[in-house]
C-alpha cells in the first residue's frame, strides 16, 4: 500500500463520524443549580459494552467528585470532539 493510500485509509469519511452518546457534566460548586460540561462519552467503536470517555476539564474547589452522563442536547453533539478509542 502506498503512502497516499495509507493516508486516504486513515482519513475519516463523513459516515464514520460518531456522535457522543452522553455528555459528562458535574454540578458547579460555585453556582448551585448550574452544571459544568466536562467532556463526552461515546459507545465503544468495537461494539463491546461500555463507553469511551474524553474529559476536557476537571472542576476544582469544592467539587465532591460526582459527575453524571446525560444525553446531549440536539445542537450539542455537533460541537463534540472526536473519540479516542
Amino acid at each position: 500500500m502506498s503512502l497516499a493510500q495509507k493516508e486516504m485509509a486513515l482519513r475519516k469519511r463523513p459516515q464514520d463520524v460518531r456522535h457522543p452518546a452522553f455528555v459528562v457534566r458535574a454540578p458547579d460548586p460555585n453556582n448551585r443549580g448550574r452544571w459544568i460540561t466536562l467532556g463526552y462519552a461515546w459507545s465503544r467503536k468495537n461494539g463491546e459494552e461500555g463507553f469511551s470517555v474524553k474529559l476536557n476539564s476537571i472542576p476544582v474547589g469544592n467539587w465532591d467528585g460526582a459527575l453524571i452522563l446525560l444525553p446531549p442536547f440536539a445542537d450539542e453533539s455537533e460541537e463534540a470532539p472526536e473519540p479516542h478509542d
